[in-house]
């Protein structure tokens, strides 16, 4: 008998390593979800701005309304590095914490991944880079979002800072996500534009690069597809009227799926740049990948296999796509997104903080970054350097 090939599905590797609940008020069901886990003294871990903003008082009163014991770690820095997490561990080991609510943005949940990871596996977080390289199971860990940016809550991924290489480590695997993620878009309605606009576009570059890697499959790209479409059509809103709890929904909803996406899928070119940038240069990892996603994008475009892909992104922007070739499509979409960005007042490099003499060091720590490997055109540090003059 002859087998017929042609368009069976590729062979895809698929992993949703989170339990989702989402909804609005649903962050109030934290006390009786955290209870459920069998749990009596959990550590909530967060930042200042989330300290301020008051979000953290309504979780922990949620926690104490169920008789839970509470400790904070109110120390999580933008970009959160090895000695943050180091602290963070100590002080959790002290307090013999069973679980851990993270509170916040990409920042907040990153860093208690990690500390997540050292409370169950020996030794500095810095032996854990790479996939599968933690092996004990963690202890529960509830992630609350409070922008919609990174995906984090849904990710078996964190990343840290060494603060000696000035680089960024990604430590992922089976042990690296969140047991829970309650997904609340009012938890959102307080982010300032700025902060809504560059997570906003990160979520944005995930979908993008999810869809056009080479590890994508089709069941990343029904979640990247849908995360475009919502993400590009509320993220104006979302900004500019931050209290519209639709355009909010949308944002905290194409940001998780793209998360859902590129966690299996992996990303591309944006990322591996922007990581030294954030490294070297302290711009926000949001803010660094709306500066280049447009600029990487054209670059991506000169890839015949990635033009094909930009007909079904276009698609999900709502641009036009019939009677258009396929030079025309990127064209249109490197356009759109260059318009988002400046509706939302991203930045240039330059007006980031980005000098031209960081751009070789940049260039030359991108190409190590795990995302080369997914990217679908491949870059030289010489390729690296004009999209760095272009986005500048």
């Amino acid at each position: 008998m002859t087998v017929q090939t042609k368009n069976m599905i590729a062979t895809f590797n698929f992993t949703v390593p989170t339990t989702v609940k989402f909804g609005c008020d649903i962050s109030k069901e934290i006390g009786e979800i955290t209870k459920g886990l069998g749990v009596e003294k959990v550590l909530c871990i967060y930042d200042e701005g989330i300290k301020s903003s008051g979000i953290s008082n309504q979780i922990i009163e949620h926690l104490i309304q169920e008789e839970l014991k509470v400790v904070t770690f109110e120390k999580v820095t933008a970009n959160p590095t090895d000695s943050i997490v180091a602290e963070a561990a100590g002080f959790a080991r002290e307090n013999e914490i069973e679980a851990i609510i993270a509170i916040g943005g990409g920042s907040s949940i990153d860093c208690a991944k990690a500390v997540n990871i050292l409370l169950t596996n020996p030794g500095s977080i810095h032996q854990y880079e790479g996939r599968g390289v933690v092996k004990n199971q963690t202890k529960p860990l509830i992630a609350v979002p409070t922008t919609a940016g990174t995906g984090s809550e849904v990710t078996s991924v964190t990343v840290v800072t060494d603060s000696k290489k000035l680089r960024k480590m990604v430590i992922g695997g089976q042990h690296c996500g969140a047991t829970i993620a309650l997904v609340d878009p009012l938890l959102t309605v307080g982010l300032p534009p700025a902060v809504t606009a560059g997570t906003g576009m990160d979520a944005l570059t995930h979908a993008i690069e999810a869809y056009i890697s080479k590890g994508a499959s089709v069941m990343t790209d029904i979640n990247a597809l849908k995360a475009i479409e919502l993400i590009s059509g509320s993220i104006y809103e979302s900004t500019v009227n931050g209290t519209n709890i639709d355009a909010r929904s949308n944002m905290l909803l194409g940001s998780l799926i793209a998360g859902v996406a590129f966690d299996s899928a992996g990303l591309g070119l944006v990322h591996a740049i922007s990581h030294p940038i954030s490294s070297h240069c302290g711009v926000p990892h949001g803010t660094a990948n709306a500066i280049l996603l447009p600029h990487v994008l054209a670059f991506n475009g000169g890839d015949e296999r990635v033009r094909q892909r930009m007909r079904d992104v276009a698609s999900s922007m709502g641009l036009p796509i019939h009677s258009i070739d396929d030079q025309e499509i990127v064209k249109s979409i490197v356009e759109k997104v260059t318009d988002l960005n400046h509706k939302v007042n991203i930045p240039r490099l330059r007006e980031a903080g980005v000098k031209k003499e960081n751009f070789t060091t940049i260039a030359e720590d991108a190409l190590k970054e795990r995302s080369m490997n997914f990217t679908p055109r491949k870059a030289t540090k010489e390729d690296i350097i004009a999209i760095l003059e272009n986005a500048y």
